[in-house]
């Protein structure tokens, strides 16, 4: 047994003295910064590389603490951003453009994908050109973004609209006309649509706006302006860790479904779905204007474009400087 003395109780009063006085000085592990991300819309492939992230833990060793929520449309998510509900989301930049236009305090961080809008039709009556589309019915929602640029892409190949029979139904209607052979063709993302619809049966031949010279900016992040002057570094990591999840995605796209599926085990019936909506879209990652460029960064070339789209045939009442609609400063170095 120790023996208790005057010198032991000093010495140890004197040692919890020091700690103490050094406390202030020490560095405490550094919190992690929480991120409410969100989606655009429910689940889809394009949304796999981010639950990779979030089960492979890579969000965590970056310092983030991040949940992931889907969304209801672009248009929506905008809002939640705009107001600091979610701080970073992956949406169309069509529809964040219009939202920063209104004020909405949102900035694009990184881009992902682009020119994913096309034109599905049934593969025993296909529609390969836009000319084609003439005297054909074509259905899409009113406020779909792939409808509303639609006349560009007829405008561009000497189309003339009025010879096109429209079909306007309720959000989501379109691939059931289409299924029931009621419309000879919808606009559509490329990235969507067209797994979804070949999962139910449909044979079907498609084009990519951009195979006919309308090419435009698609998804990608974008986060509160007012948080980001905050937390700069956090930006900088969710942005790192998109990089490689999304480079992870492309070189095993069945890992990070499962991953996916892992995290939403409802979507194990989708299983299919997920990875083609992979498939057709790996292509989509690089512009024109960025080949060669690290992954995710952004030019103006491709922001003037997809904003000249907007206000000659979108509804955009004028352009915004770019400087308001993107920054590359949260690209990793």
């Amino acid at each position: 047994m120790t023996k208790i003395t005057r010198r032991n109780v000093l010495t140890g009063s004197a040692a919890v003295a020091s700690s103490a006085l050094c406390a202030p000085f020490l560095s405490p592990a550094r919190a992690a910064t929480t991120i409410s991300f969100r989606l655009d819309w429910t689940i889809y492939g394009s949304h796999a590389p981010f639950y990779l992230a979030l089960e492979e833990k890579m969000f965590e060793k970056a310092g983030l603490d991040v949940s992931i929520g889907e969304g209801q449309g672009s248009g929506t998510v905008v809002q939640l951003v705009g107001r600091n509900n979610d701080q970073i989301a992956f949406i169309d930049f069509a529809s964040m453009i219009r939202g920063v236009e209104q004020g909405v305090p949102v900035i694009a961080i990184q881009r992902l994908l682009a020119n994913l809008m096309c034109v599905i039709s049934h593969a025993d009556e296909p529609i390969k050109t836009p000319k084609e589309l003439e005297g054909k019915v074509i259905a899409f929602g009113p406020s779909e973004s792939t409808g509303q640029l639609l006349p560009a892409l007829l405008a561009k190949n000497n189309a003339d609209i009025k010879k096109v029979s429209i079909l306007n139904p309720a959000v989501g209607a379109k691939n059931a006309l289409f299924l029931q052979h009621r419309a000879d063709a919808i606009p559509a993302n490329v990235n969507v649509q067209v797994a979804e619809l070949e999962a139910q049966g449909a044979k079907l031949y498609y084009f990519l706006f951009s195979d006919f010279g309308v090419e435009l900016l698609s998804q990608g992040l974008a986060a509160n302006v007012d948080w980001l002057k905050q937390n700069g570094e956090a930006a900088k990591a969710f942005v790192r860790v998109s990089r490689e999840a999304h480079k992870a995605t492309l070189a095993d796209p069945a890992k990070a479904v499962d991953l996916l599926i892992k995290h939403l085990p409802d979507q194990a019936r989708n299983r299919r779905v997920l990875l083609r909506q992979i498939e057709v879209s790996k292509d989509s990652y690089v512009t024109p204007g960025t080949k060669g460029k690290p992954f995710g960064m952004m030019v103006d070339e491709d922001w003037n474009i997809t904003q000249d789209m907007l206000v000659k045939y979108g509804g955009l009442s004028k352009a915004t400087p770019l400087n308001k609609l993107y920054t590359n400063a949260y690209q990793p170095a």
